[in-house]
């Protein structure tokens, strides 16, 4: 008798897992397996957030290490240096005639950043102390003055205007002395210094208009 040979079928693979259920009529009813959903997984996988006193914690400690300390010190101090240089650049002129040894290293400054310098002007602080118009000959006169500074630092010279006045006291004649006309004049009236002025004039005026008298005032251009 021959015996016929033939391969072994190969198994079938395990059926899915699934559940199932039987209606009234008889039919199978299979239902489908649920699949984890893996986003869900993984979110509940994360640890869970820090409190916000831990957090605030951690923040605080990061600031006061020593090198955040020293970037704090260092932009303090480099924003307070550029401070007081705005400051005394803008006061140069008063910081000049209260400390005149100051005078050179800002007109370096000066000259490298395109300013100038120039004498402070407080007329307030320019007191004319005494005056006097007196005739030398024929229309000749000599106008002899005072100028007082009383601040504590130095101004500018200010300019002079010599008014002629009438019986009534009008204006018949006024002229204006500026500081480069007064002879020998200095730039400045030190702090609580004098400056004695002394001009010759000649002035005639008409009889129709004789002089009675003079005003005089200083003041800045």
């Amino acid at each position: 008798m021959v015996k016929a040979k033939g391969q072994e079928a190969p198994s079938a693979p395990p059926p899915s897992p699934s559940l199932s259920a039987t209606t009234e009529t008889g039919e199978e009813v299979v239902r489908p397996t649920p699949v984890a959903d893996k986003d869900a997984e993984e979110v509940e996988a994360q640890p869970p957030a820090e409190p916000e006193f831990i957090q605030q914690a951690r923040r605080r400690a990061y600031w006061q290490t020593p090198g955040m300390r020293a970037l704090f010190v260092g932009t303090v101090l480099v924003l307070s240096v550029l401070l007081t240089a705005q400051w005394a650049l803008f006061e140069r002129n008063r910081l000049v005639a209260w400390k005149p040894e100051l005078q050179p290293t800002f007109q370096a400054l000066c000259g490298a950043l395109g300013c100038t310098l120039a004498p402070i002007q407080r007329i307030d602080a320019i007191v004319i102390d005494s005056t006097a118009l007196v005739r030398r000959l024929g229309n000749f006169y000599s106008f002899d003055l005072v100028l007082k500074n009383t601040a504590s630092i130095s101004v500018a010279l200010p300019a002079l205007e010599l008014s002629l006045t009438d019986a009534a006291d009008n204006v018949i004649s006024r002229r204006v002395f500026l500081p480069q006309d007064l002879p020998e004049a200095p730039d400045l009236l030190p702090a609580g210094g004098s400056l004695s002025v002394s001009l010759r004039l000649s002035i005639a005026v008409g009889d129709s208009l004789p002089m009675a008298g003079y005003r005089a005032l200083v003041f800045y251009p």
